[in-house]
């Protein structure tokens, strides 16, 4: 074995293991990659320096030269983009031309002899022959980096704090050694003898100083550091949520200054050793659970002013509490726990409900209003029936159906849709429904109670309008009497066919004095007139589209043969089926039939 191969392998040997740790700890900060790729490119160099000084088949040398060139024509390069990454410092021209110099040089050395011209064979080992522009190469690429460098680590580092400025000042001393000894061992003695060596060469071998000089400052600067349980601690230190980390017996390992303010530790206390929480969270159980909310003991609750307070004020301390094990050492296990203020979010959670629950119990008064002010009970003879049906979209609703007996016998009837639904459209229907009975049983003209009530809510109505139908029918003369003020035709179902009762009005409260007109019809025994809300055809189906009137009238045409009851429940349900059960408004259908 050559004795003068021990200095390479030395040297591969350090650098390999230097490599190997590092690669280890798979650290993902770009000053750790970068000194990976310098590490790795110097270990193929020193791999090269082996391979030369191993007495192989010489003519296989030059080749290998050549090949292995690449290395040392990229170590320069690599080492000063580390020392960019390492100060922080974005990457300027020089880089950027030493890496395309680097890349342009090697096929030139594969190809050509100016870089290499051939391979000579001395007592340690080959050594190339240089070529023309050897000289000039190895000083750009693997001289004039590093001298850079020193530069910039010294220069850029001196407004730097003292430890950082020490691993910098340590850079530039590790890369100046091997940078000596390798120009003196290699780079002068071919200038000084005309490119002949008389001693072995050590640019690659001692070159493994720098790259533990690098190593050093990488770890001590941190960039090594893997002790999550520090890393750990010092976040939860700034965290707003309180952590705390027990022993599986509850020994107090580590608590943060929020925990201590969360379960109102005495600041001037001493640490405990141990840490009950149930001391402090009343409720407190050892069972194991994920996530819970717990309220802190010791809180004086405030007397509620009076009864008209929403949510009484409250010291109260509401905390939510996570739970999780984790592991100290070998295998024990700790627990952590991380404490988050809610109360706020408790009392928010609290007034809400109590809002809710007023908002409930108002909407059930307002129902109780509305089914005082619709008509449930109709009027009954042996020359009519009538049939309905009112489900309001949510507790109130916006649809208006009432109905009254004039003194001469006569039917009077509103039907009308609110805009819009809930509480504010249920106010404006229950005004509707009593202008209506202000109105009715005087004999008048539908038209003239559909103006009567425009006039009468205009002034206090400004966000709603109504669309309605008046009828007025006379049972002894069969003429219905009708006028319509927006809403959609009704249907006269005679004969077995289904005709719209023509008409057409202007919507009330939406302009000053909406354009009415009235219509009549005479009926005939066994007609009947259906009147029905937008709810029941505005339901939409499974891909968005809604059903629509025509859809409608036209069930109505193949459903017209049931009686009034069936006919009704039947329409309900087709329009429950074709919307999946979903209502979009409030729903009220209303049938006259004529029965003699």
């Amino acid at each position: 074995m050559n004795p003068y191969l021990i200095l390479p392998l030395f040297a591969l040997f350090i650098n390999l293991w230097l490599f190997t740790y590092v690669l280890a700890l798979k650290g993902k900060h770009k000053v750790v990659h970068l000194y990976l790729l310098y590490s790795g490119a110097l270990s193929i160099w020193i791999i090269s320096i082996v391979l030369y000084w191993s007495f192989l088949p010489i003519h296989w040398m030059t080749w290998i030269f050549k090949i292995s060139s690449i290395s040392w024509l990229l170590v320069g390069p690599l080492f000063l983009e580390f020392v960019f990454a390492f100060l922080s410092k974005n990457p300027n021209i020089v880089l950027y031309l030493l890496r395309g110099l680097a890349l342009a040089i090697f096929p030139i050395t594969l190809t050509t002899d100016w870089i290499i011209a051939g391979v000579e064979r001395k007592y340690w080992g080959d050594m190339l022959i240089q070529g023309p522009l050897y000289v000039y190469g190895i000083n750009l690429l693997t001289v004039s980096p590093p001298v850079y460098a020193i530069f910039l680590l010294i220069f850029e580092s001196r407004k730097e704090e003292i430890g950082f400025r020490k691993q910098c000042y340590l850079l530039a001393f590790g890369t100046f050694l091997s940078s000596v000894l390798g120009f003196l061992t290699t780079v002068l003695p071919r200038i000084l003898s005309k490119g002949d060596l008389n001693y072995p060469p050590l640019s690659g071998s001692v070159t493994v100083i720098q790259s533990a000089c690098v190593f050093i400052a990488i770890a001590k600067y941190g960039f090594l550091e893997i002790r999550l349980e520090k890393i750990a601690l010092q976040l939860y230190a700034k965290l707003r949520e309180g952590v705390i980390l027990l022993s599986a017996s509850d020994d107090l390992l580590y608590w943060n200054e929020s925990a201590k303010e969360m379960l109102g530790f005495p600041k001037i206390a001493a640490t405990p050793e141990k840490l009950d929480l149930g001391k402090f969270l009343e409720g407190f159980t050892r069972r194991p659970f994920s996530r819970m909310d717990f309220k802190r003991k010791f809180s004086e609750t405030k007397q509620i002013s009076s009864e008209e307070d929403i949510l009484p004020s409250s010291d109260s301390v509401y905390l939510e509490v996570s739970k999780s094990e984790i592991p100290i050492s070998g295998r024990d296990l700790g627990k952590v726990y991380v404490l988050r203020d809610i109360t706020e979010k408790k009392e928010a959670s609290e007034r809400i409900n109590m809002l809710y629950s007023r908002v409930i119990r108002d909407l059930d008064i307002a129902r109780e209003v509305q089914n005082t002010i619709t008509t449930r009970d109709f009027p009954s003879s042996d020359k009519f029936k009538i049939f309905s049906y009112f489900r309001p979209y949510d507790r109130v609703g916006g649809d208006v159906l009432n109905c009254s007996e004039s003194a001469d016998g006569s039917l009077e009837i509103l039907f009308a849709d609110v805009s819009g639904h809930g509480i504010s459209s249920a106010m404006v229907a229950a005004m509707a429904s009593i202008s209506f009975n202000v109105f009715s049983r005087k004999g008048n003209k539908p038209k003239e109670g559909l103006l009567f009530t425009n006039d009468l809510l205009s002034s206090v109505v400004t966000q709603h309008f109504i669309s309605a139908v008046f009828l007025r029918y006379d049972p002894n003369t069969r003429i219905l009497e009708y006028s319509y003020a927006g809403h959609h035709a009704g249907l006269l179902l005679r004969n077995e066919e289904t005709l719209d009762l023509q008409g057409k009005g202007g919507v009330l409260l939406a302009v000053g004095t909406p354009i009415l007109e009235d219509f009549q019809i005479q009926l005939k025994p066994g007609d009947r007139v259906l009147l029905y809300s937008d709810g029941l055809f505005e339901v939409r189906g499974s891909k968005g589209i809604p059903m629509g009137n025509s859809t409608l009238v036209e069930a109505v045409k193949k459903l017209s043969y049931q009686d009034s009851d069936s006919l009704i429940r039947s329409l309900v349900s087709y329009s429950e089926s074709f919307g999946d059960g979903i209502m979009t408004d409030d729903l009220t259908l209303f049938c006259l039939e004529i029965t003699g």
